[in-house]
């Protein structure tokens, strides 16, 4: 048997949250970005969204953090062949936001803009193997960058990041791998019922619970300066592991939008 935890790990030691982030003058962001505006305009920002049938921007005016959980696609089970992003950037979003109504707080405003950032942020750690707030895509390195490119300028901002299983395991838990049950799954017992796969809502519950438990990270979380918000994840397989199906998640804030 193997036993492995939700998220707890070290490498979340590797990546500390990040610091509130003064805003730059539009001088210096131009004067920096210049010499290199035909490369930025080539690489992969975040802006451009996938598709999706079950979730569309116009829908975060439709729902609320309350309304959110009985909408159905939210409570399917995720195919990690074909993840519906839009809609889980939604669960994570509302699950937050959720989280800032029921200590008093305002619930977080949607972005857009925040969105992209944080997707195209939990795309590059997975497409260039690293987990930290510090890209290691030229033009990307730092949340400021990441936002400038996006159109979010002069405001306050912080990010918080996630590597998580996309399973429901349990932390805490010894697991069997395929390898020990002679077929693609994780159980908790030898060839036993394998452990499911989380729907958009459970995961995005699951980091969330994370992070809440994570004081920096909670911090940001329930920062009143923070006004906008916008989730980000990406699936993958861990090769270190046997492949075991995980997500990159990121969630980025603003004061304005």
């Amino acid at each position: 048997m193997f036993l492995f935890t939700l998220c707890k790990t070290p490498e979340v030691k590797k990546a500390p949250v990040v610091v509130v982030e003064e805003p730059k003058k539009v001088e210096q962001v131009v004067e920096k970005q210049d010499p290199k505006l035909a490369f930025l305009e080539s690489i992969e920002d975040g802006r451009e969204l996938p598709d999706s049938d079950k979730w569309k921007v116009e829908q975060y005016d439709a729902f609320n953090e309350d309304t959110f959980p009985s909408y159905g696609p939210a409570n399917a089970t995720i195919d990690f062949a074909k993840v519906d992003y839009p809609l889980l950037n939604a669960a994570i979003f509302y699950v937050t936001s959720k989280e800032r109504k029921q200590l008093g707080l305002r619930p977080f405003k949607y972005s857009e803009r925040c969105e992209q950032a944080a997707f195209g942020h939990a795309q590059d750690m997975v497409t260039y193997d690293f987990y930290s707030h510090n890209s290691t895509v030229n033009g990307k390195e730092t949340l400021r960058d990441r936002l400038d490119l996006v159109g979010i300028s002069e405001t306050y901002s912080a990010e918080n990041i996630i590597n998580a299983f996309g399973i429901q395991y349990q932390s805490g838990r010894p697991v069997f791998t395929p390898v020990q049950n002679g077929g693609p799954f994780f159980s908790y017992t030898k060839a036993g019922s394998p452990i499911p796969n989380h729907t958009y809502l459970s995961l995005a519950k699951a980091v969330v619970e994370v992070w809440f438990n994570s004081p920096g990270h909670r911090k940001n979380i329930l920062n009143p300066e923070f006004n906008y918000m916008g989730a980000g994840a990406f699936f993958y397989k861990d090769k270190k592991f046997f492949d075991v199906d995980k997500v990159k998640a990121v969630q980025v804030f603003t004061a304005k939008p």
